[in-house]
This record gives C-alpha cells, sequence and structure tokens, in this order.
C-alpha cells in the first residue's frame, strides 16, 4: 500500500510517495499555484508521476474543508474553492481530503504521544498559523472546521497569524534589515532569508531587535496561555516550516511563561518541538488514508 500525500500550504506545496510502513520513498515540492484550474492540473501532473505505484491519494489543506464533498471551501492563504472531484483519476482512486493542521496533530498525536496524553494541541508555523486540537485522543472538529487557531482576533484588523506566521517573523527581520543592515542579525539574515534567526540567542541582538523578538514571543505566549485555559489540553506541540530552523524559539517560550505567570494547583502544558518537524502534515495525510475504510 502507497500513499500519494500532499501537505498543501499558502507557499508550497510538499509531499511525497509514503508506504504503510510510514516510510516516505519519494519527496516532491512545488509551488502552490493561485486559481483552481492551475492547482487541479498541478495535482494531475504529480499523480502522473506516480500512478503506478499509487493506491490512494490524501491531501491536507490550510483552511476550511468539506469532507464528504471532496472540497476545499477556502484558507487565508488560498482565497479560492476547489471541486476535487474535477480530478481525472477521481473515480479510480480513493481521495481523502482534510485540513491540514488537523493532520499534522494527527500524525504527532498518534506516532508519538498517544500513550502519555489524550489532549494534544498543535500549532503550525508558516505562511500562517494552523492549528490542530486532539481532544480525549480524537480530532476535535466541532461542526467540521475546529482548529483554525491562526484566526483568533487580535484586534479589529488583525488574526493571530498576522503577528506570530513565520512570514510574520521573515516580514520583521526585513524590517529590521531595512532599518540597519550592519547588525549581526541583519547581516546573517541577508544571507539566509530565515525569520526564526530572531530566536537564535548565540546572536547579538541590538536593543530594538531584541524588543521585536520579545514582542513575538509574548504574543504567542498569550495564544498559548489562552488556549490551555479554553481547553486544558495536557501538551503543545510545535510544528511546521519553521521546525527546519526552530533555534531556540521553545526555550524563549518557556522561559517567557515560567517567569511571568502562574497557575496555581496546575501544571502549564509541556511545550515539544513536532518530531516529524516538516513532514508531520505528509505524515498525517498518509495515515488519514491507511487508518480509513475505503
Amino acid at each position: 500500500m502507497k500513499i500519494l500525500a500532499f501537505d498543501v500550504g499558502g507557499t508550497t506545496i510538499k509531499g511525497g510517495l509514503v508506504d504503510e510502513k510510514l516510510k516516505i520513498k519519494e519527496r516532491f515540492i512545488e509551488d502552490t499555484p493561485k486559481r483552481e484550474d492551475t492547482f487541479l492540473s498541478l495535482i494531475e501532473e504529480i499523480y502522473n508521476r506516480f500512478s503506478d505505484e499509487t493506491d490512494r491519494v490524501s491531501l491536507g489543506m490550510p483552511g476550511f474543508v468539506d469532507n464528504d464533498n471532496y472540497i476545499f471551501k477556502y484558507g487565508t492563504n488560498m482565497q479560492f474553492s476547489i471541486d476535487f472531484k474535477k480530478l481525472g483519476f477521481s473515480e479510480e482512486k480513493k481521495i481523502y481530503l482534510e485540513n491540514d493542521g488537523n493532520l499534522a496533530a494527527y500524525s504527532e498525536y498518534l506516532l508519538h504521544f498517544k500513550n502519555d496524553y489524550k489532549n494534544l494541541i498543535m500549532l503550525t508555523f508558516g505562511t500562517g498559523v494552523g492549528g490542530g486540537i486532539i481532544y480525549n485522543s480524537e480530532i476535535f472538529k466541532g461542526s467540521g472546521n475546529a482548529g483554525e487557531i491562526g484566526r483568533i482576533l487580535i484586534n479589529e484588523r488583525s488574526y493571530l497569524e498576522d503577528v506570530i506566521s513565520a512570514k510574520a517573523w521573515t516580514k520583521k527581520c526585513q524590517e529590521l534589515y531595512e532599518k540597519n543592515k550592519e547588525t549581526k542579525l541583519s547581516n546573517i539574515f541577508y544571507e539566509e532569508k530565515v525569520g526564526s534567526l530572531l530566536f537564535d540567542r548565540s546572536i547579538d541582538l541590538e536593543d530594538y531587535e531584541e524588543y521585536a523578538r520579545d514582542e513575538i514571543i509574548q504574543n504567542t505566549s498569550n495564544a498559548l496561555i489562552s488556549l490551555f485555559e479554553l481547553f486544558d489540553n495536557d501538551i503543545f506541540v510545535i510544528g511546521g516550516s519553521m521546525t527546519k530552523s526552530p533555534y531556540d524559539f521553545v526555550p524563549l517560550l518557556d522561559e517567557y511563561i515560567s517567569k511571568n505567570f502562574e497557575f496555581p494547583n496546575r501544571n502549564f502544558p509541556k511545550i515539544k518541538l513536532s518530531k516529524a518537524r516538516e513532514d508531520s502534515g505528509m505524515l498525517g495525510a498518509a495515515l488519514l488514508a491507511l487508518n480509513s475504510e475505503l
């Protein structure tokens, strides 16, 4: 059994051919198209590369999905709908569809945390902030699309993902670079273009750079605390594209929360980096297909 698994993001589509032991046999990465027709054409093209080996096709999508009708409704970073029944191979191969954050949480829980916890919240940091909630060992979906953590309003104009996504980190580093191109952070950012450099404590930051970093850590910590108060979860898992270079993101969160908040007679959840890192969404898509009946 081999699954052609897609982890679709607002910027790129990552995926691979995954076997029943969750070994990734081949990988691919493509830019995310901006229209339904070009998106479906790309999926068809990728499928054709692997059609002889593919038993099932599974996609994690960055936004709201209608699983029963195989429709992607809308996403903050993909503002168009997609009817997957239009795919030419939809009659011959079973297609599975789910929110990307849900799938990332699903894979992390099943593969790494189910023996120790029943309630897990995962945040994926990339173009936006995805979310997945495991409640009593099951994906919590509400009426169908719960878990869009990045869509929490922080004021009348902005959402949480506008200020704490990996895209927002990179934008902030670019602003800092334009302000002063001679700092240590700016010199490294010029070469690497990675927003998570802000959290690399081996770099001596200027005061205003440190302020920018601390503001992101504060906003992220406040979000985690709010989620804990709402869901009383056992653990947070941090994933997404930023896990390629996480630097000291999690230790900075731990330090800020322990210094500024108390939880009398309660334990704040541990914050862990995704075990599968960037592959958690792809593996979740494969697991969805492997664990489902035809």
